[in-house]
Formats: structure tokens, C-alpha cells, sequence
């Protein structure tokens, strides 16, 4: 019924989108995407200029899922704004020491780097909403205008809150609660010396934890040949009274001084507050499932995590006949402590000496760059990401020393504790791309090496465990296109192998496959329709573990293993965008569900609706 009415409401204010702009006397346009620009700090440190504009492209838009606007490349727990992790090997994107509690932070979390610091000749507001039929809302809010024509102030907030899909006492039993507030500002001094960015970051994230499903007795799990259609009719969670959250207060400031034409100074600041939370209220209830390693007496267990981190950063950066460059040195102070159950605090300092070196080749888009960070002391921090782009190909390799993860390190609890001495991971990434370009027809073939020696991750009987042997990973990509009239088609498959399969699991195929047909309706509006399916291949994918706020190795329970398809239409009203789409339009056929992660059900066939509504005054 709620959808019923937002529908008729959309339709009552589709008329009215995009007249809120500013005309003159002969109807010309003054304000738009044109009118409104925003950088990156890392456009600031590369002193590159060039303002980038609000996308006002529909390609993308039919995407209805965090998940899916990344390629449906997590696994996660069936829903939006659950635990997730990246399902193809991943590196690392620097070298510090870190929590190792990512499950929501990463996916979630805004990144200082994506920050947009904007500049507007009239106030920008943009509006974003997207529901599903399954109890599913995202919203996002951005307002951004300039106070002075050289200082600007902006706001930006994002909600998302999902439904249990079984269990749920009502249509809006929450699953998971989500909101994160930016606040943002940058300044430029008039003789253009001086530049100032700043930003404040909060973020809240919480999860009820239900285990999965229920399996009947007798049952280890419930096959996705048996899973019954209606989830909430039929099944149960597996946990009750488990819950985590996640909280951020994050400050970031990056300044530069301009002191010759070749020459700036620069200096980043920032203070990191995160607080991670978990708490059973039944863990005699919850242990029955072998979620816990040990058995304790105590009913009830609340585990309180705490990182404080001061980081700054000096340094030097300039450029000289296509030469960029910048280098300084980083110094980190954290803590990472626990209450309540005992653990011991594991404070430290990082310094780190390094920055960026690049060459722009004289066509300006073909160049050479490198990060380089490189850490004093005992634990032999090295970072090292090297890029060249020419002629079409796209060559990378790193080279990365990170210490190992303060959770995995030392924790103490009523049902599992540990405390070890793991040495650095060791990454060593080569990869490389060449896109053809044929006229209508689009050929893209790359491929990824990783080698990982003392590799961390969690056993079957959820202890923390670092390999002792070298892992050879690796995954070909092959994005095919095909772009006519009113015809598009794009297919991308990935084959992956890694030597030691018993601890790295990946599915050794994934395929996205997206065909898509224009219409022009009624001489007046062009209908975008069309159909993505998406496949991987079943695999024995880690298990969830909410003590862990992460994933662990499972011996018995195969994920995905068939086709999802998804069929949608979006258009543009006046530069407002709307999509409609089905989600797993294909239930039934032949299996009535499948499994993201062991015990947890993917989302079952969902109708989304999205608009984005952007205004320019």
C-alpha cells in the first residue's frame, strides 16, 4: 500500500520536475550541471583544476543496490546494509595498522578520498530515493552552495534501513539501520595561495544479527532446491538477541600553501573516533548453533571496541615540465582498547616517509604515477602502487608490507579469547588491461596476480589463523560491449583460480551479462529497457560470525550456483531520473531462493522503484 501511494504521488510531481531553474528573457538555461563543479583532494594534491560536473547520464542508474552498482562483487548476508566482503581477492589500499573490523565500515562508510569539495555559482541540492517492495529504503541528501564565490559549505547525508526477510513481527521489523552525515568545506584565498578542505564524518551502523535461516531438525542446512518461496512464512532465524553496531566521528582537514610557482606545502590532519559494538542477551540460546568457540556459564556478553587515531602529515609537492611529485612524512598515534571484557589496550606509533612521483606524457592522458610509503621501525610498513597508462593499456603492480589486524591479534571474551604475534602480510600484485575499441564494438581484456604470503583469516572453528606458505591468486576479465542505435549489449566474465583453495574461497566464475533496449515513446521520452543476469559459480563461500564482525572458513554449505536476472526500465524527466525494476525476476525457475552466504538467503524477488531529482538553484 505505501508503494501505491508514493507511486501516485511521483506521478502527481512529475509535471513539476526541473522547473525550479533560473531563466532569462529568451528562456536560455543559466543554471546547471555546467554551473556546478566539485573536486577530489586528490585533484587538490595533483593541482588539477578542471572541475568535475553532476552526472546526468541514465547509464548505471537501473542499478538498485549498493551490491549491485559494484557488480554484485560482495557477499553478504542476503540484504541491504548487512555484513558484507569483497568476494574476489582484494589488496589492501595502504600499509597502516588498522582494526581488521571490516564487515561494515569499508562498504558503508563514507572515504575521505570520495569527498566531493564543491563549487557553485547557485545553491545545488540533489535528492536521491530508492524502495523495494520487501522493506528496503535508501535515501541520500546533498546540499552544496558557495557563501563567497571562493568558499563553499556543503552537507551531505545518507539512510538506509532494510526489512528482515523472515522473522520479522511486522513489515518494517528492521534488519539493519544506517545513517552517515558529511559536512564539508573548502576555501580559496583570492590570490589563489592558500587552500583549505575540511570535513566531519559521522557514521552509525547497526545489524541485528539472525544467524540465517532455521534448518529443520535433523538438517545441517536447508538446499536452495528445497528453499520454499515465502521466507517469512516459513522460516525462522537461527539467533536471537544479537546485535552489532559500528559508530564513527571522523574529522579530516588537508591545507596547501603555494610558495613559488613550482613549489607548495600541504599538511592533513586527522582524528579518528570509531567505536564498534557487539552484545548476546541469550548465549545459552545461541551457542546450541556452534557460533562461539568455547562454552561459558554467563548469560549475557557485551563486547566494546574503541579506536582513537591522530594522523598528520607534512610535506612538499610541485610539478616541472610534466613531472607532478609530492613527499612528507606521516605520523600516526592509536589506540585500540576493549571494555568490559578485559582486553588489554594496544596503543602504538607510526611514522611513515613517502608520497606520489609522475610523469604526464605530452597527449595528457597517458602517464606514469607512483604511490611509495615507507614505515621506520619494527614493523615494516611499505607501500608501493605503480600505474602506466599508454596507448590503451592500463599496466599496474604493488608491492605491500601491512601489519597484521589489532582484532586478530589479541581478544578476550566469556566464549573465545587469543593472543598472538602474526608477522606482516606480505601482497605482491601485478595486473594489466588493453580495451580495443572497433568502431560499435567494445573488447577489454585483463588480468590480476596476486601473490600473499603470512595471509590472515579465521578457520572453521573461528580462531584466527596466518598462512604459513606463499598463495598464488589469480582472475581473467573480459568485458565484451556491443553499442547500437537502440541496442546495447555488455558482458563481463571473470575466471578465477587460487592455489590454496582450501582458504581462499572464490567462485571460480562470475558473469555479468546486461541487454538493453531504447525506445523513443511518444516522440517525448526515451524508455531505457532492458534485463542484467548475473551468475557465479556455486562455491563453499566463508560463513558469517557475528563475534568476529567477519567471515570464516565453512566445510559444508555451497553458495549461488545458478543465473539471477533482473529486468527494469528507467528514463529522464527533465533531468530527474526514475527506475522500476524486478529483481530476481526468475524465482522459481528452477529454485525458489539460493544463498549469498551459509544459512543466508539472497533477496527474494523485489520490486524497486529510484528517482534521483537534482536542483540547480
Amino acid at each position: 500500500m505505501k508503494q501505491i501511494r508514493f507511486l501516485i504521488f511521483l506521478g502527481i510531481l512529475i509535471p513539476f520536475f526541473g522547473q525550479a531553474q533560473i531563466l532569462d528573457d529568451s528562456t536560455k538555461q543559466i543554471y546547471g550541471p555546467s554551473s556546478t563543479g566539485f573536486l577530489f583532494e586528490k585533484n587538490f594534491l595533483e593541482d588539477d583544476t578542471i572541475l568535475i560536473h553532476p552526472d546526468t547520464l541514465i547509464e548505471g542508474f537501473r542499478l538498485m543496490t549498493l551490491n549491485k552498482e559494484n557488480g554484485w562483487f560482495w557477499q553478504d548476508l542476503g540484504n541491504e546494509g548487512t555484513a558484507a566482503k569483497n568476494i574476489l581477492f582484494q589488496t589492501p589500499d595502504n600499509a597502516f595498522t588498522e582494526t581488521g573490523l571490516n564487515a561494515f565500515g569499508p562498504f558503508y562508510g563514507p572515504k575521505t578520498s570520495d569527498i566531493k569539495y564543491y563549487n557553485t555559482k547557485s545553491p545545488f541540492t540533489n535528492m536521491a530515493y530508492r524502495q523495494s517492495s520487501n522493506g528496503l529504503m535508501n535515501v541520500g541528501f546533498t546540499h552544496s552552495q558557495n557563501i563567497m564565490p571562493n568558499w563553499n559549505l556543503a552537507l551531505d547525508m545518507r539512510r538506509i534501513a532494510s526489512s528482515k526477510q523472515y522473522s520479522a513481527s511486522t513489515s518494517e521489523d528492521r534488519l539493519a539501520d544506517h545513517w552517515n552525515v558529511t559536512f564539508s568545506s573548502n576555501f580559496t584565498s583570492k590570490n589563489r595561495k592558500y587552500t583549505f578542505l575540511g570535513a566531519l564524518v559521522h557514521f552509525n551502523h547497526k545489524q541485528i544479527d539472525q544467524g540465517g535461516i532455521e534448518p529443520r531438525e535433523g538438517v545441517e542446512f536447508v538446499d536452495k532446491s528445497d528453499l520454499a518461496g515465502n521466507y517469512n512464512t516459513n522460516y525462522q532465524q537461527l539467533l536471537e538477541g544479537i546485535e552489532s553496531r559500528e559508530k564513527w566521528n571522523n574529522y579530516h582537514i588537508y591545507h596547501q600553501y603555494q610558495l613559488s610557482k613550482e613549489i607548495q606545502v600541504f599538511h592533513t590532519f586527522d582524528l579518528q573516533r570509531q567505536k564498534y559494538f557487539h552484545s548476546d542477551t541469550l548465549i545459552s540460546t545461541n551457542s546450541v548453533y556452534n557460533i562461539y568457540p568455547d562454552s561459558t556459564s554467563e548469560e549475557k556478553m557485551k563486547n566494546y571496541y574503541f579506536f582513537n587515531n591522530i594522523q598528520n602529515r607534512f610535506g612538499f609537492k610541485g610539478f616541472f615540465k610534466g613531472f607532478k611529485y609530492n613527499v612528507g612524512l606521516t605520523n600516526r598515534i592509536y589506540a585500540f582498547t576493549a571494555r568490559s571484557e578485559g582486553n588489554k589496550a594496544n596503543n602504538s606509533t607510526e611514522i611513515l616517509v613517502g608520497g606520489n612521483a609522475g610523469y604526464w606524457f605530452p597527449d595528457s592522458t597517458s602517464y606514469l604515477n607512483t604511490d611509495f610509503y615507507f614505515g621506520f621501525g619494527n614493523r615494516e610498513n611499505i607501500y608501493l602502487n605503480a600505474k602506466l597508462k599508454y596507448k590503451g593499456f592500463d599496466l599496474g603492480f604493488k608491492f605491500i608490507s601491512k601489519p597484521a589486524y589489532l582484532f586478530n591479534q589479541n581478544f578476550i571474551s566469556p566464549v573465545a579469547n587469543w593472543d598472538n604475534n602474526f608477522t606482516n602480510t606480505i601482497y605482491t600484485e601485478a595486473s594489466g588491461k588493453y580495451r580495443f575499441d572497433l568502431g560499435k564494438f567494445t573488447f577489454e581484456p585483463s588480468a590480476r596476480i596476486n601473490l600473499v604470503s603470512n595471509h590472515l583469516y579465521f578457520d572453521q572453528e573461528l580462531a584466527p589463523k596466518q598462512l604459513s606458505s606463499e598463495a598464488l591468486l589469480y582472475d581473467l576479465n573480459l568485458f565484451t560491449g556491443i553499442k547500437l542505435k537502440n541496442f546495447k549489449f555488455s558482458n563481463r566474465f571473470v575466471l578465477t583460480h587460487a592455489d590454496n583453495a582450501d582458504v581462499f574461497r572464490i567462485p571460480t566464475v562470475l558473469n555479468n551479462t546486461n541487454l538493453e533496449f531504447h525506445l523513443f515513446y511518444a516522440k517525448v521520452l526515451h524508455l531505457y529497457i532492458g534485463t542484467d543476469v548475473y551468475f557465479r559459480s556455486a562455491y563453499k563461500a566463508d560463513a558469517y560470525s557475528p563475534l568476529l564482525r567477519g567471515f570464516y572458513l565453512q566445510d559444508s554449505q555451497p553458495v549461488w550456483g545458478l543465473p539471477v536476472a533482473d529486468v527494469y526500465t528507467n528514463f529522464v524527466v527533465k533531468r530527474v531520473k526514475l527506475a522500476f525494476s524486478f529483481n530476481f525476476l526468475n524465482q522459481g525457475l528452477p529454485y525458489s531462493g539460493f544463498y549469498t552466504t551459509p544459512n543466508y538467503v539472497a533477496m527474494s524477488r523485489t520490486f524497486f522503484i529510484k528517482v534521483n531529482w537534482p536542483l540547480f538553484d
